[in-house]
């Protein structure tokens, strides 16, 4: 099983999966993690079972509707999926990893060094616009009264501006709401999501340094990535999580 790692968050248990891994067959070869995308259901059990098994962590996932709602889960999501409708999930547990699947969309991950609190968050366009990534630094916030200047950010893995070709409305109005995040091309305006969302981090408070983008494309990378737009629809899902690390032991007074 092959994990990517952000290097800004290296202190959580964290990761963004690849294909490389599971039990499921073409067209959603190997270790697809979405449920609703027409593989076997038992398949894809083995295949978080896996991931379970690799990572030692538990998973705490949301019914995500390409919305800006974030929530705060205390325990592992049952074998029947997820049924809270959100797109962004907090978690404060060791062991317990606020989890979201893509597969095209940005996935991002945020940590608070000094609780341990974490989230992970689904960024689509629409969420994007929402301001899912701007919740999910005050859904921290509000509940351990972090500044956001201390959170740490990574931007994971998802549809890159090289292949985010989009409607020249919608590119008008990514730009007019968040500034020069629109390319032009020989097909039409493209959109980069990394830079969208980096910017909302910033502009929700987070320093530049503490804002990790991957720079990893999940259309132009056939080997690595589901994708949903070049598979046209017709592929699987991975995921991005991160939990709180251990709490160390306090060790007495010499």
């Amino acid at each position: 099983m092959r994990l990517f790692r952000s290097a800004a968050l290296a202190a959580f248990p964290h990761g963004f999966t690849t294909r490389e891994g599971g039990a499921s067959p073409t067209p959603w070869e190997s270790l697809n993690l979405g449920r609703s995308v027409g593989d076997d259901p038992a398949r894809v059990a083995e295949n978080w079972r896996r991931l379970e098994a690799e990572t030692g962590l538990r998973f705490a996932r949301v019914a995500q509707v390409h919305g800006a709602r974030v929530i705060h889960l205390r325990a592992a999501t049952g074998p029947g999926g997820p049924a809270e409708e959100a797109d962004g999930v907090l978690s404060t547990t060791p062991g317990l990893a606020a989890c979201v699947a893509v597969a095209d969309c940005v996935p991002i991950l945020l940590a608070d060094p000094a609780s341990r609190t974490v989230a992970a968050i689904h960024a689509g366009w629409r969420g994007t616009l929402a301001g899912v990534a701007r919740a999910g630094v005050q859904a921290i916030a509000g509940l351990t009264g972090a500044s956001p200047r201390r959170l740490i950010a990574a931007v994971g893995p998802s549809i890159g501006p090289c292949c985010y070709q989009v409607s020249p409305d919608l590119a008008a109005r990514f730009a007019g709401e968040l500034g020069p995040v629109v390319r032009d091309a020989a097909d039409g305006p493209h959109i980069d999501l990394w830079e969208a969302n980096r910017r909302i981090l910033l502009e929700a408070g987070l320093e530049e340094r503490w804002v990790e983008v991957l720079g990893r494309c999940t259309s132009c990378d056939t080997a690595w990535f589901f994708s949903h737009r070049r598979d046209r629809g017709r592929t699987g899902r991975q995921v991005a999580f991160i939990a709180p690390p251990p709490v160390e032991p306090v060790r007495p007074l010499p």
